[in-house]
């Protein structure tokens, strides 16, 4: 775009062409449709029963209270507290099978991926500070890029916290401080992470009242006491809005004693604190490195945004689960400091010389790439692109006489071969297999076959998962738990430590099938 243009073409262009945020989504939205990325979404097999707990509810145009997908659990009280997304899965899965759940996931993951780089340039990271950032969120987001009800959470959590970093900075219209229990409506039916929502007004709140005792500026005070209040207001209706779900009050009872159950938190692997020896964990902690050393270093961080800071980089220590958000919040908060102190080199007089021009040339990049991304706001290349898969995948993935999009389990690590068998057996037995392969099952087996745990840990609680850990694991009283279930058919990895011990008990237990990576087996009638 030239000086040499007219208006109408200057203005055009502004709607035509992609800015770098639309060629970030597209990039993170073709990547996860058919791109490296495209193993990922379908990598987690509990959204297996996602998907017919979502049927389910389009069938009976109703919410689930008891469980049908267990033999051991069958009409228990069941919380399915994600029941709004497990819909809209059942709509697209309806519509376009496992196409349509992944183009869905992508579609979220790529908007909020694309958001936060937007974010960045916005807030004042430039280019080469917010490339580098946003390939380390991209590398901390990718050990968790499930097309599960959890990415819900991923949009609304950047939402909120762009959101109330506005209005903190002031210039907000009045009714900004109801976008909060407005979106908590949808956010408490589509994924338990409404509780960091929460947690984020509260950490904005009590900023917004330490600002009001301590500012030295009268008139600043009054502002930080006025902002306190509305954010006090806007805390209370969205507390009062998570009661807008089908469970009312005991949702939050049953959170609450989920997340308070230590033997779970303890044995749940994405619970449990991040390792370190992967490339996502080590992308975090690159970003927590990072946000510290811009805060060491002079970065001017409001009370809110060290809250922010440590929250973020507690919960992702905490829990690897937390470590996507955690990551986008760190990268958000670093950005604008960390470019500052790079750009400052260009006018720093004791600095060499080459390191000063290099300085400036990034800084240069830097207000060029905000200028533009600024200028250029008509997102048509990314609806495009969503568009043009979407009709991809409900032509089955098929562009003229070829198939370009076609998503399915991975056969290489679930049971799929194992699966087909079961399903041209005539028994209706229930199946017993490790927890994370529980969705799957449900989502091939189900309704004729029931299984006996899966992976919806608040479902069966600790005292059925200390006794599957016995079982699966081959612990002393392993026997014991085989009769106390009735557990009459197995499938398990051929090297699982179960299946070598059933293998020992040739008089009880037989092998119906069996394939380099998997068996099944069946208990044989008494007498037989």
């Amino acid at each position: 775009m030239t000086e040499s243009q007219p208006p109408s073409s200057r203005s055009f262009s502004r709607y035509l062409l992609p800015s770098l945020s639309d060629l970030v989504f597209l990039v993170a939205f073709w990547s996860l449709l058919m791109g490296p990325l495209s193993n990922r979404p379908l990598a987690d097999s509990d959204i297996g029963w996602h998907i017919r707990t979502g049927e389910r509810i389009l069938a009976a145009h109703a919410v689930p209270r008891v469980d049908v997908f267990s033999s051991t659990m069958q009409g228990q009280p069941w919380f399915a507290w994600e029941w709004l997304y497990d819909a809209m899965l059942g709509v697209v899965h309806g519509a376009m099978g496992l196409n349509g759940v992944v183009w869905m996931a992508a579609l979220l993951i790529a908007t909020v991926l694309a958001a936060v780089f937007r974010s960045l340039l916005a807030r004042g990271a430039g280019l080469p500070a917010a490339i580098v950032l946003w390939l380390l969120v991209l590398g901390a987001a990718s050990i968790h890029v499930f097309a599960r009800p959890h990415i819900a959470s991923w949009l609304f959590t950047i939402g909120w916290f762009l959101a109330l970093e506005r209005w903190e900075q002031g210039g907000t219209p009045w009714w900004w401080r109801w976008l909060f229990p407005v979106s908590m409506l949808a956010w408490v039916n589509l994924h338990g992470g409404w509780v960091l929502g929460l947690a984020l007004l509260a950490m904005y709140g009590v900023a917004a009242l330490a600002g009001s005792w301590r500012e030295p500026d009268p008139l600043a005070r009054i502002r930080d006491a006025t902002r306190a209040r509305a954010i006090g207001l806007a805390f209370l209706w969205s507390a009062l809005a998570t009661v807008a779900n089908p469970y009312g009050l005991r949702l939050h009872e049953h959170i609450y004693r989920y997340l308070g159950d230590g033997y779970l938190m303890n044995r749940i692997a994405e619970f449990r604190s991040p390792d370190f020896h992967g490339w996502g964990q080590r992308c975090f902690v690159a970003l927590l490195v990072l946000a510290l050393l811009s805060a060491g270093r002079g970065a001017k961080l409001r009370l809110s945004q060290w809250m922010v800071l440590l929250f973020a980089a507690w919960s992702g220590l905490y829990a690897v689960r937390n470590l996507p958000v955690s990551a986008m919040l760190l990268a958000l908060i670093a950005g604008p400091g960390l470019w500052v102190s790079v750009t400052a080199l260009a006018e720093r007089p004791g600095a060499w010389s080459p390191l000063r021009r290099m300085s400036g040339w990034l800084a240069g990049i830097g207000d060029r790439a905000a200028a533009q991304e600024r200028a250029l706001r008509g997102h048509l290349w990314p609806v495009l692109g969503a568009v043009a898969a979407l009709l991809v995948c409900l032509n089955s993935g098929r562009v003229g006489g070829e198939v370009l999009v076609h998503h399915d389990f991975d056969a290489a690590h679930f049971p799929s071969k194992a699966v087909d068998f079961l399903l041209r057996e005539p028994s209706s037995v229930p199946v017993l297999g490790p927890d994370q392969w529980g969705g799957y099952l449900v989502y091939r087996l189900y309704p004729k076959r029931l299984v006996q745990i899966d992976d919806r840990h608040d479902l069966y609680g600790s005292e059925r998962f200390r006794d599957y850990l016995i079982l699966i694991q081959g612990e002393p009283a392993w026997r014991e738990v085989l009769e106390k279930w009735d557990v009459r058919t197995v499938v398990l990895s051929s090297d699982a430590t179960l299946a070598s011990l059933l293998r020992q008990l040739p008089h009880e237990w037989s092998t119906v099938y069996e394939d380099r990576n998997m068996v099944v087996m069946e208990r044989m009638p008494p007498g037989h």
